[in-house]
């Protein structure tokens, strides 16, 4: 296959490369990154580190945030249906719980599981920028950023406006949002709603979602503060998203958050914070409805079916949905100095994570209601987790280091002690190398220890995963031209995994005795400084990443930890074109590694490679800007995960228009 894709690549490595003959002489603005314990310009991170901005998003080709992130070269996005509905996000070869989803700094990871870490209450429209902190971050932000973290930073009010969006397309797609930002020089609020639905590209995948983020900035004397609250509402069909042999599955989230954050700036630099989250979810694996299942006495029942399992004795009734919800909150305080040529910090969080649930956990004394369901939560489970942060830096003329160490308390998993360290060299001002060695760490989710289900038996005993990851890399930039190099190596122990003996018919939890990554990614961006000529781009990027993974014990087919994406192309531009057009495109290729079981063959599916494009044509004046946007553009079936097949090209329309008060 790599034969057959070099002739292609080869063109276009050339037509990105002379875009770095461009010779524009304005510099980028430099932005204070959030994704560090010390202050940080961007210029100055030592590791590799992406920044989405305001204006990537607007000119993009994506229409939510998983379009968005599947773009990126050490992302991978493992969709059951479409829309941001549910996907799976993980980075640089590993799995789906090991990347941390942050919002302002505030983790959004699910204690129950990572199926539900993109249940977000922000859009595009509510995001000013996305951090993106390739591999480990256990030191920076605590367990769970294993592989990588993504920090999206949500707006502020800028101008005093409203601005509304409609769109629609194939499938029933019906699209909505409004955007209000007003207030005055101390007190200013950004309010963002927006709502989408569909019937479905095929039985059974129709969904509907609600998100709903309102932010308030107050400055003063005192400071900065800044109160954030959302919610996210989705329901949708789920054929065939967890197992093939029950395809009528459905599931309903509602989460629910809120964080006050305190600021205040200076040589000494002191930052707090204090959040909560909830999720509730609710999930059928025999869809109830009237087109559906119907509940009759104690079965359900669907025509002449009877929902329920069958086996050698006969039919098993199903008993009923699941129900969980979730609480997490926690306070976080970071004292940072900020000297001439050095910079330190220390830090301090506290996360409590909780769970109801009729299925997770352990036997409650005292069953509690499910509100407004005629269901109990009969299980439960607690636990507290301690944070302790140090950092310290050097930033001189060409020699960087950053130490730190992260001491980690469980109330479940007792002490963990990590330290890391990251060095970089500036060559001259445009090159510069970096190394790094940082461990980190993962705890397990409730569901890793406490699913049981006709085809799944979790272990209560297993221990949290550990790594550590050796890095080093090579950076340039001058003027409008950026690349990076990153080669790493990462040894993981006790890596958490659902897998199948090849004796067996049941997926098990379990911790492998080690996993070891290698990987090696390479990008090449080119963003315009100053308005050029029609047709050439406006920003650019070529992205390659390759990783490769090897078990050293079991013999067992894995459902994550060893089914990744072995290597990926990203291509993609945005161009101006007359009459007030534009034009983006993204395109990517993948190899993903592993295969799945499709029941009706009773065989391993391996996965077939793939090539995606997507495009967006857009015209803008002043308060009105129109588009119509294709993904998938080439029709290519496929499946992300296994079982769920993904939409063919699907066709949309839309156009936004804003109100400007000043």
């Amino acid at each position: 296959m790599m034969k057959n894709i070099i002739p292609i690549l080869l063109p276009l490595l050339i037509f990105t490369t002379s875009l770095c003959a461009q010779q524009d002489t304005i510099q980028m603005k430099e932005i204070e990154i959030t994704s560090s314990r010390i202050p940080q310009l961007y210029s100055e991170n030592i590791r590799i580190l992406h920044i989405i901005d305001r204006a990537e998003i607007e000119s993009g080709t994506a229409s939510t945030l998983t379009d968005l992130l599947s773009a990126l070269p050490s992302v991978d996005i493992r969709q059951r249906g479409a829309a941001g509905v549910q996907g799976d996000l993980s980075m640089r070869g590993g799995t789906f719980e090991q990347t941390m989803i942050l919002i302002d700094g505030v983790q959004m990871n699910d204690p129950q599981t990572g199926h539900h870490s993109l249940s977000l209450p922000v859009d595009l429209d509510a995001i000013e920028r996305i951090e993106i902190l390739e591999g480990p971050g256990s030191r920076i932000f605590g367990p769970n950023a294993f592989s990588g973290a993504i920090n999206i930073i949500t707006r502020k009010q800028g101008q005093n406006k409203l601005k509304v969006g409609l769109s629609a397309g194939e499938y029933g797609l019906n699209d909505q949002s409004i955007g209000l930002s007003i207030g005055q020089k101390r007190l200013t609020n950004h309010t963002q709603a927006s709502r989408s639905s569909s019937h479905g590209y095929i039985t059974n995948t129709d969904f509907n979602q609600l998100q709903l983020m309102s932010r308030f900035d107050l400055s003063n004397k005192l400071g900065n503060w800044s109160l954030m609250g959302g919610l996210a509402d989705k329901a949708f069909g789920a054929y065939k998203f967890y197992t093939g042999t029950y395809p009528w599955q459905f599931e309903q989230l509602n989460t629910r958050m809120a964080n006050l954050s305190y600021a205040l700036p200076g040589k000494i630099s002191v930052k707090a914070n204090a959040y909560w989250r909830r999720n509730n979810d609710r999930f059928e694996l025999f869809r109830e409805g009237p087109d559906w299942y119907v509940k009759q006495g104690d079965v359900f029942v669907r025509g002449t079916d009877t929902a329920g399992f069958r086996t050698v004795a006969g039919l098993i009734p199903y008993a009923g949905h699941n129900y969980h919800r979730t609480d997490v909150y926690g306070i976080e305080t970071n004292l940072s100095h900020n000297g001439r040529f050095s910079r330190s910090a220390v830090g301090l969080s506290w996360r409590s994570e909780h769970i109801l649930s009729n299925v997770l956990g352990e036997k409650r004394d005292h069953p509690k209601p499910v509100n407004n369901e005629d269901a109990l939560f009969t299980y439960g489970k607690s636990r507290d987790n301690l944070n302790v942060f140090a950092e310290y830096g050097i930033f001189a003329r060409k020699i960087s280091l950053s130490a730190g160490m992260l001491a980690y308390w469980s109330s479940a998993y007792g002490w963990y002690v990590h330290p890391g360290l990251d060095a970089g060299f500036a060559i001259n001002t445009h090159w510069r190398v970096f190394a790094s060695a940082n461990p980190s760490l993962r705890l397990p989710t409730f569901t890793d220890l406490y699913y049981k289900g006709p085809v799944n038996q979790a272990n209560p005993d297993l221990k949290p995963e550990t790594s550590m990851t050796w890095e080093s890399g090579l950076k340039f930039n001058r003027k409008q031209f950026s690349s990076s190099l990153a080669l790493f190596l990462r040894d993981g122990k006790n890596i958490i995994d659902w897998v199948r003996p090849s004796d067996s018919v049941k997926w098990i939890s379990m911790n492998h005795t080690e996993v070891r990554t290698v990987g090696a990614e390479w990008q090449l961006t080119y963003s315009e400084i100053t308005p050029g000529k029609l047709l050439m781009p406006q920003r650019a990027g070529l992205a390659l990443a390759y990783y490769d993974n090897s078990k050293q014990s079991g013999d067992f087919q894995s459902a994550y930890a060893l089914d990744y994406v072995k290597f990926k192309i990203s291509l993609g531009a945005t161009h101006r074109l007359p009459a007030h057009l534009s034009l983006a495109w993204n395109l990517t290729y993948r190899e993903r590694e592993g295969g799945w079981y499709d029941a009706a063959s009773k065989q391993t599916i391996a996965y077939e490679p793939l090539w995606l494009l997507d495009a967006r044509i857009s015209w803008s004046l002043k308060r009105w800007k129109v588009f119509a946007s294709v993904s998938n553009l080439l029709d290519n079936p496929y499946f992300d995960i296994a079982n769920v097949q993904m939409p063919g090209r699907w066709v949309s329309a839309g156009l936004t228009y804003e109100i400007n008060f000043e």
